[in-house]
């Protein structure tokens, strides 16, 4: 599945959250993104993410391979870098203990693999070895297609056809294998691909006033003509994220291309309902779903809406003018339905869901062989039913299949059963309604295949330890514990005959590098379930004093280690001072003193293992280039301002114009050079014809063992891309007051800037208290109410450009519990309101990253969110962050999650 958004924000609230994931993984600032592109191949637990801007080449990792030519010199690369041409040339790559990348100028691509197997490993695997295998061979694939080197999508059938239809809008969805994909949408079993182009992002659908155009092209898995038109439009309305209204479809060349003319879809709206609490209850027996209107308003009855099975059936069930307290509504479902009851508003397009079955649940029955890898499915109720409306989906490392037709295409008899094969460790299998309904349904039966979990950690007070978390019981000596890959001297089996929950197993300090391993004996082939190397858990902080010249290194917490095995870098070189010139063992409290050159990244790095683990870093001297722009002459006067003094040859300058990914280099060799010998506090130098959409580029080139690299330091756009931020006198600030901070990157005339509070100029302005901004400055609106916009505007310019726009927002706390699955991957992760104003559930949203796609509802049977209010989301994945959206846009609360920590 490959979903490609144009991104054209300035801050990183403006970007989806798809698009705000991958600047985040490649580490690019937002206003040098033009494209994201992500992909999500059927593998589970890899996918691949790309970005294209005016960005320099990132530097992440250690350099496995460059392309082969290009002007870059490779005589300093050691000789296990690989020089391919599987790479176009010029470009890198590279790889960290989390990702690999391949990266060039104004392009790069990042490779991740979660520590998620589609299958349990043998005892010959090594999971960090595999995740890195499969991540490297992710990268060389994108680097691949870069070169021209394997079949690209773009040449494909649907590639030649889709690709120059949908290229000019603003989200593209391509799915070029729908039985292999991962694709979660239910989708015709005679759809072989597809793609779709959507004129307004996904995100910004509430936003439409009117009507929007949409494109789709669908390659059948047969002829043009055996995929109906029906079967056609069923498609787009699955896929489409709005409400399609009108139709064009046409088959040519093999393929059938559909225009469809789109509408907002409805907003969710509770305060705009009826307040009623309608109840539902399934009657077994009678073959009913009852609807009782518990308490509350009336609701009109031409303001209802009763689906069954995917139809609406509103006149059949309804009578009288209202549906009030008391009264009740009654649907003969028969034993297999799904029913909903909503309240929707067509002249404002808002709706609300008041209730909804699918039945019935308790009639099926599963049980899984994992020896065998099948599922079967079986119907236990008293009475026949119609399975006609049902579908059994299979999802796998294959993809997704529907199977068993023989159980759903008929009358469901008791006993009847389906028997599902090839499933395997990771899959699921679901048992969902084949129906169309406003909003999405669910399924009946969702289960999927899992070994039991044991989690292993390393901590500070017991060492490393072993702990049983599945969710039935097992024979102890089911499981054994390996220590580089051999038995532990403790098992177990020594103090338990059956293991059925928490039980830990205490292995206590192993030595550093150690690989401990929990191996299943009950398949037929015993099977790694479970893997750890034990690494340091040390964290050190590392400052840098400008005055001095020097970092100080401070041990922050975790195990003591050998000084000897710590290594101090500066721009991936060793630093001059080392740990074991100043220390023998680095413990709690210690600290050292190292000198380092401004404008350099340095981290603290354990060599004991195999592979390098960061202990701490962080790079000095960020802020030590500043600019200061002239509207009028249309020059950036770049200044460096650092304590220290610096190398001139290692800074570069560039200038990128909007649309202009790779910008003009102004100087292969630094300008700074050109102009002084050794750069001192004040020196400057100046860069003309800066048009009012560019944006000039501080670099810093570093060159180090495995190659070069040019990482920036400042970003100085001519006009204002970041303003000023609002500090709303929330309740971890000194007070009630709303103060508006100067966070521009560029020193600028403060007459230029002007505040306006709903519109009208406030009383108080950046230019009554400083004739420039240079970065800090503070401006007291005084106290403001919720709702209250905020928009700063710049008039130095050609027009007046808004450079901040702010509402302000609720103040509310919230406390993130993350449980994982007791069977496996994923797990619940709960949201608490834990205290603060009274939020409108309607505008309240979650995600969970990366397990959730997009933003989910706080509850749909709540009107508010208030203290003590709690809402869950279950995951299939390890989860990253836990974020609460307000608005759709507004974070109120933003908590990493990590199941180690």
């Amino acid at each position: 599945m490959v979903i490609a958004e144009r991104v054209d924000a300035d801050t990183e609230e403006d970007l989806s959250y798809r698009a705000r994931s991958v600047s985040e993984r490649l580490d690019i600032d937002v206003d040098e993104l033009a494209a994201t592109v992500t992909t999500t191949p059927s593998e589970r637990g890899v996918q691949l993410v790309t970005a294209a801007g005016g960005f320099d080449r990132p530097d992440h990792g250690e350099t496995i391979a460059v392309g082969e030519g290009g002007d870059e010199s490779t005589d300093d690369l050691p000789d296990e870098v690989e020089t391919t041409d599987d790479l176009p040339a010029g470009w890198r790559l590279t790889e960290t203990d989390e990702a690999a990348f391949v990266t060039s100028e104004g392009v790069a691509a990042a490779a991740t693999a979660s520590g998620y197997s589609p299958h349990p490993r043998g005892r010959s695997d090594s999971s960090a070895d595999d995740m890195s295998e499969r991540r490297l061979e992710a990268a060389r694939v994108a680097g691949r297609a870069a070169a021209d080197e394997v079949n690209r999508f773009a040449e494909t059938s649907l590639g030649t056809a889709a690709l120059p239809r949908l290229g000019g809008f603003e989200t593209v969805l391509l799915a070029p294998d729908v039985d292999e994909g991962p694709s979660p949408l239910s989708i015709p079993d005679d759809v072989d691909a597809f793609a779709a182009g959507f004129e307004t992002a996904p995100n910004d659908l509430r936003d439409i006033e009117g009507t929007a155009e949409n494109a789709y092209v669908i390659r059948p898995a047969g002829d043009t003509d055996d995929l109906d038109d029906e079967t056609v439009e069923r498609l787009v309305r699955t896929i489409d994220p709005a409400v399609p209204i009108e139709t064009d479809i046409t088959r040519t060349d093999g393929v059938i291309l559909v225009d469809a003319v789109v509408e907002a879809p409805p907003e969710r709206d509770r305060e705009a309902s009826p307040d009623a609490r309608v109840r539902s209850q399934f009657d077994r027996a009678a073959g009913t779903v009852t609807f009782e209107h518990v308490e509350g308003e009336a609701v009109p009855a031409d303001e209802l809406e009763v689906w069954h099975d995917g139809e609406e059936v509103s006149e059949t069930v309804l009578d009288g003018e209202k549906f009030t307290a008391g009264d009740e509504i009654t649907i003969e479902t028969g034993l297999i339905a799904t029913v909903m009851l909503r309240w929707f508003d067509p002249d404002a397009n808002v709706y609300d869901t008041y209730a909804r079955e699918q039945v019935d649940r308790e009639a099926f029955d599963v049980e899984y062989d994992m020896n065998a890898e099948t599922l079967e499915l079986s119907y236990e109720a008293e009475r026949s039913a119609d399975a006609s409306n049902l579908r059994l989906i299979h999802r796998g490392e294959g993809g997704v299949q529907t199977v068993g037709e023989e159980f759903t295409d008929g009358t469901l008899e008791p006993g009847d059963t389906v028997t599902v094969t090839d499933v395997s460790i990771g899959d699921s299998v679901q048992l969902t309604f084949d129906v169309e309904e406003p909003m999405g349904g669910s399924s009946l039966i969702h289960y999927r295949a899992r070994p039991p979990h044991v989690w292993i950690h390393s901590h500070a007070e017991d060492g490393t330890t072993v702990r049983y978390d599945g969710e039935e019981s097992r024979p102890a000596d089911a499981f054994v514990t390996l220590v580089d890959g051999e038995p532990a001297d403790t098992q177990f089996a020594d103090d338990h005959d059956t293991l059925s929950g928490d039980e830990q197993l205490v292995l206590g300090d192993l030595p550093l590098g150690s690989m401990v391993a929990v191996e299943w004996h009950e398949p037929d082939e015993p099977v790694i379930i479970a893997e750890h190397e034990v690494v340091p858990n040390t964290h050190a902080s590392i400052e840098y004093d400008p005055d001095a010249g020097e970092v100080t290194v401070q041990h922050r917490g975790g195990r003591a280690l050998p000084a000897s095995e710590l290594e101090l870098q500066a721009g991936r070189t060793p630093a001059d001072v080392q740990p074991a010139d100043k220390l023998d063992e680095f413990g709690p409290d210690d600290s050292f003193t190292a000198p380092v050159p401004p404008l350099s990244r340095v981290r603290l790095v354990w060599t004991g293992g195999d592979r390098e683990h960061h202990i701490g870093g962080t790079t000095t001297a960020r802020d030590a280039v500043a600019a200061t722009y002239d509207a009028d002459s249309e020059a950036m006067t770049i200044e460096y301002v650092g304590e220290q003094p610096a190398d001139p040859e290692r800074l570069r300058v560039s200038v990128n114009n909007t649309g202009d990914f790779r910008g003009r280099e102004d100087d292969q060799e630094s300008a700074f050079a050109a102009e002084h010998d050794e750069l001192t506090t004040g020196d400057t130098i100046t860069v003309d014809d800066v048009g009012l959409d560019d944006t000039v580029v501080v670099s810093v080139h570093t060159e180090f063992e495995n190659g070069a690299a040019t990482s920036s330091v400042g970003h100085f756009s001519a006009a204002p891309r970041r303003g000023f931020i609002v500090d709303d006198g929330g309740r971890d600030s000194d007070g009630s007051e709303t103060t508006l901070r100067y966070v521009g990157e560029v020193r600028r005339n403060a007459a230029a800037f002007q505040v306006l509070i709903d519109g009208a100029p406030a009383d108080d302005q950046p230019a009554d208290d400083t004739d420039q901004l240079t970065g800090g400055e503070t401006l007291s609106l005084g106290e403001l109410s919720t709702g209250t916009t905020i928009t700063v505007e710049w008039t130095a310019g050609d027009e007046t450009r808004t450079v901040t726009e702010h509402v302000i927002p609720p103040e509310a706390t919230f406390e993130i519990l993350y449980e994982p699955a007791a069977d496996g991957d994923g797990g619940v992760v709960t949201f608490t309101h834990a205290g603060g104003d009274a939020l409108d559930a309607d505008r309240v949203d979650v995600v969970v990253e990366p397990a959730t796609d997009g933003l989910r509802s706080w509850d749909s049977d709540a009107d508010e969110v208030t203290a003590g209010d709690e809402t869950s989301v279950t995951i299939d994945s390890e989860p990253g962050m836990a974020i609460v959206v307000f608005n759709e846009s507004e974070v109120l609360h933003r908590e990493p999650l990590n199941q180690d920590s």
